[in-house]
């Protein structure tokens, strides 16, 4: 049984510390408990969670509500390319109740995986009585039905990053990019970094981190940026190595330093011209640090490895990425050592994989922390008699696995992200 295993658990996750002053009413469990029993099972296939979710949608026809329950609606793709994250998404969510020994939360949940089902879907969880909706994941399905939300007065805290989809009834609770650049590029500042070099993918990811970093400069005047900009379908790492150290331009430099010094015929300049042969290029970089934001992480693992043959050394220049670098992979890499990125709280996330792992036996989604932390803070709310509403009063504070956050009006969730510096096969958390 999921419960007794999970008495047997000695890792403790240190899931809230609340900060709130609301209400609430208590619910019923009975249909909340079926289904959570119908999904504690290791290894669920895309067969079992069709059979479960139909099961559940029988069931609580024939349940006689003794009291009112807390209805959660949750968006989820339990289908389709992105059926596996929805799964452990669903499975974060399951784990978050049994942390707070709520039985008092249902979940309606619609699958988001099948595109020309979404709005069907929806349709048929709105038919009960939502009190908040959790999700959906990706931006397209977010602006399929944010407006069906809006009429029908229900709020959606997503599970998404992208800051676009942010108005007073959608809620962004992912790590959004804004945070990371003002948090990464703060810091650096009060490192006396003031010259730039940025990577970017050539598409709407690399657009919208340039249109943040523009935003910071425009309150910063006194920081030089320069873009590069690469194909990400099929980088050519090595040409854009060069780019960024304007290896080219150096290399005629150096070319025309050598023939400027062979004109000469004195001993100092027969002394530097022994050093320059040695060289592959003239001058001195003009940048001291270089932020690469990738959507892959290969793509900073190859960049790492070639930028230091063009004179872009990770001793002399700053790297700094953003939190794609939080995984261990990234330890690895001779080239990231000593490189700084933002994140949410690792350590945190670890002991969570693991007791996830432990139960599950597979590894859970990077996303799975953002379900467990909203629903454990729901259910926490709930179970306390506090009305989930107050969630939004901007006065209200929270700390959850991933660390601190807080609701604005206008859909923005704020957060604290941490600067990690890369060192000796570590993560150090510096701020």
């Amino acid at each position: 049984m999921f419960i007794k295993k999970l008495i047997r658990i000695t890792i403790a996750l240190s899931l809230f510390t609340i900060l709130i002053n609301c209400e609430s009413g208590q619910k019923n469990q009975s249909e909340n408990f079926y289904y959570n029993q119908s999904l504690n099972k290791k290894n669920v296939t895309h067969k079992d969670l069709s059979k479960d979710l139909d099961d559940v949608s029988t069931v609580s026809k024939g349940i006689k509500k003794e009291k009112e329950l807390l209805n959660i609606g949750l968006l989820l793709p339990l289908s389709g390319a992105n059926y596996q994250i929805g799964v452990s998404l669903l499975n974060s969510a399951q784990l978050a109740l049994e942390k707070t020994s709520n039985n008092n939360l249902i979940f309606h949940v619609a699958d988001m995986g099948d595109p020309e089902k979404v709005l069907r879907n929806l349709y048929i969880i709105l038919q009960n009585d939502i009190d908040l909706i959790i999700g959906p994941v990706f931006s397209n399905n977010i602006a399929k039905v944010k407006n069906i939300l809006k009429e029908n007065n229900l709020t959606a805290i997503t599970l998404s990053n992208n800051s676009l989809m942010e108005d007073n009834n959608t809620f962004v609770f992912g790590l959004t990019l804004q945070d990371e650049i003002n948090a990464l590029l703060e810091y650096s500042n009060k490192n006396s970094l003031s010259k730039y070099v940025v990577i970017l993918p050539d598409g709407p990811f690399g657009y919208a981190v340039k249109n943040e970093i523009d935003a910071f400069k425009s309150k910063n005047e006194s920081k030089d940026f320069r873009f590069v900009y690469y194909n990400s379908q099929s980088p050519d790492f090595y040409a854009i190595s060069k780019s960024v150290s304007r290896y080219e331009e150096r290399k005629i430099n150096l070319e025309k330093q050598i023939q400027l010094l062979e004109k000469l015929n004195t001993d100092v300049a027969k002394k530097e011209l022994k050093r320059l042969k040695k060289l592959d290029t003239y001058g001195e970089l003009d940048f001291d640090a270089i932020l690469i934001f990738a959507e892959k992480f290969s793509d900073i693992s190859n960049l790492s490895s070639i930028l230091p043959y063009y004179d872009v050394d990770p001793k002399k220049i700053q790297y700094m990425s953003n939190s794609i670098l939080a995984k261990d992979m990234a330890l690895k890499e001779p080239g990231l050592d000593n490189a700084f990125f933002t994140s949410l709280e690792i350590n945190n996330k670890k002991k969570f994989d693991e007791e996830y792992f432990s139960l599950f036996n597979h590894k859970p989604h990077k996303l799975s922390t953002l379900s467990y932390d909203i629903v454990g803070l729901i259910s926490k709310m709930n179970a306390e008699e506090k009305n989930i509403k107050s969630i939004f009063d901007q006065k209200a504070e929270f700390i959850g696995i991933n660390g601190w956050f807080k609701f604005s009006t206008n859909g923005k969730v704020y957060r604290k992200p941490n600067i990690y510096k890369i060192n000796k096969e570590r993560f150090i958390k510096i701020n």
